[in-house]
């Protein structure tokens, strides 16, 4: 008797499996449906670009200069294009060839993302230096690149805008910290 129980078990174990086997297959069939959907755009290239944005404003959408103003480097983009865009989260700034970006000051977060009109602008402060002496001796910098979020806070894979530098150079140390991209650019200087 114990061997047609210990049967019945290892049974019922084998057909539990079997479903989890089942299951799991049948997951690859529910991803490959997106990725059918993604090979749609590929017939019309023009329609990937704004799919992989959406609303968020882009380096091809937005004229980005950099301005020294009251101790900080303001970063004020301004949307060129004809539709209304959005500036999400923060710029990641990389100062020349740093693989790092800058930190970014959480109480500048505003409470909605940015939305910016065209011919509107969107601002971001650059504390360079920490008051306090606490990033080291710091250095030279001579270029500055700003990459775009997107909707969901990844870096936009695009080519990032670049600034001219006020004075060509810009003395950063290692506490250089970002604001979040703001309506105002008094808020911006703010943070």
């Amino acid at each position: 008797m114990k061997h047609h129980h210990i049967a019945a078990a290892l049974a019922l174990t084998a057909a539990f499996a079997l479903t989890a086997c089942g299951s799991d297959t049948e997951k690859p069939k529910q991803t490959a449906s997106p990725s059918t959907e993604a090979t749609d755009p590929n017939e019309e290239p023009e329609d990937n670009k704004p799919q992989a944005k959406g609303d968020a404003c882009a380096p091809s959408d937005m004229k980005v200069e950099a301005r020294s103003q009251a101790g900080k480097l303001l970063l004020v983009a301004t949307n060129t294009a004809r539709q209304p865009c959005t500036a999400y989260g923060f710029p990641y700034v990389r100062f020349d060839q740093d693989q790092a970006t800058t930190g970014v000051g959480e109480e500048s977060k505003p409470k909605e993302p940015t939305k910016v009109a065209p011919g509107k602008s969107a601002y971001a402060a650059i504390t360079p230096t920490a008051a306090d002496g606490s990033g080291g001796p710091g250095r030279d910098a001579k270029k500055i690149s700003v990459t775009f979020q997107t909707p969901t806070g990844d870096p936009m894979q695009r080519t990032p805008a670049t600034p001219a530098l006020p004075g060509n150079t810009l003395h950063v140390d290692d506490q250089a910290r970002a604001t979040y991209w703001l309506p105002d650019e008094g808020a911006a200087l703010k943070g």
